[in-house]
């Protein structure tokens, strides 16, 4: 249909003119949110650091198993906190991390199906309309990201328990910046497309139908909004499949091997051995080492003991190495060796976040948007606890989480009962 096209090529022409603006409000929750105290100290952080992750092995030590790709999660948010109640607190034990996804996804729904016409004459009207749109639109692609990200569904967020802590900054910002400039935009716009095209598997990559295809099986109950929740669920799984593959990268390209480290400056010299045998036992709470134990996938490595080292002992990204990890002159980089994966995932964050936005735009019969409008340089926080806000009511186990921190109930979280009104600028 030439009419639905075009009305699709202005759509997203608007949120292409304005990449840079939408790239700036996907790093909001990080850059802005986590610094808001709002009077009382780190309640911004407080809040949003559990929707940042999902901490996928205690639903694996909860459920007694040992295959994290078998196990149905429950879509509804108070139906997680009934089937794995060992869990204390579910806002933060687990994290939210698919639900805060679904929030925005629910929020950016709620401003399309508000403005089905856009008059872009009315300058008054349209510019509110599309900021909302465009903003919630950006929110989202931030958790897009977050659950492509492998450490963001595990509970060892850094790998301190294999003594491979600083991985986590390592992959997703100091690897990133070094590709920049040899064409990794391309490529991942390239996956991207195949990801959004391809029926079936993508570079070992499961591709956007797949997913859809897993999560309509998985959850046949899903309803609309839950659609995208499910799919999220699924990448949750694919992303922590990826955890072994990352640290194997990172263990022979990335970590200085101990007589390398014991020559530089920057590693502490003598101190790195004695690190290395307590960094595992001082550095994690006994509750987690319990876990690790359990759970196949973060049990320590033969061999580790020897070669580990510490996020200062990194080699720089644009090191060359050869195949079995020495220093040359010959061989890839830090960052080619992981290039792979890392365009693997910044294309599946990609895909799945242009595929929320033009579903949901599709779902609300094609809502017009307006090329010239207001940037929302720093939109309000807008906090989990508030049900209005967020589809599945998290207040409970948010609200105990700030009770045990000494906090109350902020007044920030008070925000209007229509839902189209979440923001503030």
């Amino acid at each position: 249909n030439v009419t639905q096209s075009y009305s699709l090529i202005n759509f997203l022409r608007v949120f292409t003119s304005k990449q840079i603006q939408e790239g700036h409000l996907a790093n909001i929750p990080d850059t802005y949110w986590r610094s808001l105290d709002l009077g009382l100290e780190e309640a911004g952080d407080l809040l949003g650091s559990p929707t940042h992750y999902f901490d996928s092995e205690k639903i694996l030590v909860l459920s007694k198993a040992i295959d994290f790709s078998i196990i149905k999660i429950p879509l509804n948010y108070q139906q997680v906190k009934k089937d794995f109640s060992g869990i204390h607190n579910l806002f933060t034990e687990l994290g939210t991390l698919p639900w805060r996804a679904e929030q925005f996804t629910q929020l950016y729904s709620n401003a399309l199906k508000a403005n089905p016409k856009v008059d872009c004459n009315n300058n008054k009207t349209a510019e509110a309309a599309t900021r909302n749109i465009t903003t919630y639109a950006g929110l989202l692609a931030h958790f897009t990201g977050d659950v492509t990200m492998p450490y963001h569904t595990s509970l060892d967020h850094d790998a301190i328990s294999v003594g491979q802590k600083g991985i986590h900054g390592y992959f997703e910002r100091d690897l990133v910046n070094e590709l920049e400039l040899s064409g990794l935009f391309g490529k991942v716009v390239t996956n991207a497309e195949k990801l959004l095209q391809s029926p079936t598997e993508v570079e070992s990559t499961p591709s956007i139908i797949m997913l859809r295809r897993k999560a309509k099986e998985n959850y046949p109950e899903q309803t609309s909004i839950q659609e995208s929740t499910a799919v999220m669920m699924e990448v949750i799984r694919d992303s922590f499949s990826l955890i072994e593959k990352l640290r194997q990268l990172d263990y022979t390209y990335a970590i200085a091997s101990l007589e390398e480290a014991m020559k530089r400056a920057d590693c502490k010299g003598s101190e790195v051995v004695k690190e290395l045998a307590t960094q595992f036992e001082t550095l994690e709470t006994k509750e987690q080492r319990s876990v690790f134990e359990k759970v196949k996938v973060l049990s320590i490595p033969s061999g580790y003991q020897i070669k580990k080292t510490t996020s200062a002992c990194s080699r720089s990204p644009s090191t060359r190495v050869t195949i079995d990890g020495e220093l040359s002159k010959n061989g890839k980089t830090v960052a080619e060796w992981h290039e792979a994966l890392i365009v693997n995932r910044l294309a599946l964050s990609a895909a799945l976040t242009a595929d929320i936005w033009v579903r949901e735009w599709l779902r609300h019969k094609r809502t017009n948007l307006c090329a010239t409008f207001l940037y929302a340089h720093k939109p309000s926080f807008i906090s989990p606890t508030d049900s209005n806000c967020f589809g599945y009511a998290l207040e409970e186990s948010a609200k105990d989480f700030l009770k045990t921190n000494g906090k109350s109930v902020l007044p920030f979280q008070k925000i209007s009962s229509d839902q189209n009104n979440c923001l503030s600028f």
